[in-house]
C-alpha cells in the first residue's frame, strides 16, 4: 500500500464549477470556491456532523473564485485569501465573509486552466 488512498465518507452536489476545496483550520469545517453559471463566484462553507454535511453559509460575489488559502491567517483569526478570475485578492474572515478584510489586485486575469501560485 505505497500509493495514497482516497475514502469518501459524505458527498453533496452542487449546481456549480468547483475550483478548489479547502478545510477550515482546527475545525469540522472546509469551504468550497468555485463559479456558477453566470460566472458569479460562490463560497459555501460546510460542516461535518455525524454523518451528514450541514451547509453553515453561502457567500456569492461578482467574480468566479478559482484557489483559496489559509496559509497566510493565524490559526486564530481564520481568514481565508482567495484569488479569482479577474486576478483580484481578498482576505476574507470566515465568521463574517460578506465583506473583505483586504482586497487587492494581484496579477492579470487568469482563464479556466490558469493555476493560482501563491497557495
Amino acid at each position: 500500500m505505497d500509493k495514497p488512498q482516497l475514502i469518501e465518507h459524505l458527498n453533496a452536489s452542487v449546481n456549480y464549477t468547483v475550483y478548489d476545496t479547502k478545510w477550515i483550520p482546527l475545525s469540522a469545517k472546509f469551504v468550497v470556491l468555485g463559479s456558477k453559471a453566470n460566472s458569479h463566484g460562490i463560497m459555501d462553507i460546510y460542516e461535518l456532523n455525524e454523518d451528514q454535511l450541514v451547509k453553515v453559509k453561502t457567500v456569492e460575489k461578482k467574480v468566479a473564485f478559482k484557489c483559496g488559502t489559509f496559509g497566510a491567517s493565524s490559526l486564530r483569526n481564520r481568514h481565508i485569501a482567495i484569488g479569482d478570475f479577474e486576478g483580484r485578492l481578498q482576505v476574507l474572515d470566515m465568521e463574517r465573509p460578506e465583506l473583505p478584510v483586504y482586497k487587492g489586485k494581484a496579477h492579470p486575469a487568469i482563464n479556466q486552466h490558469h493555476r493560482c501560485h501563491w497557495r
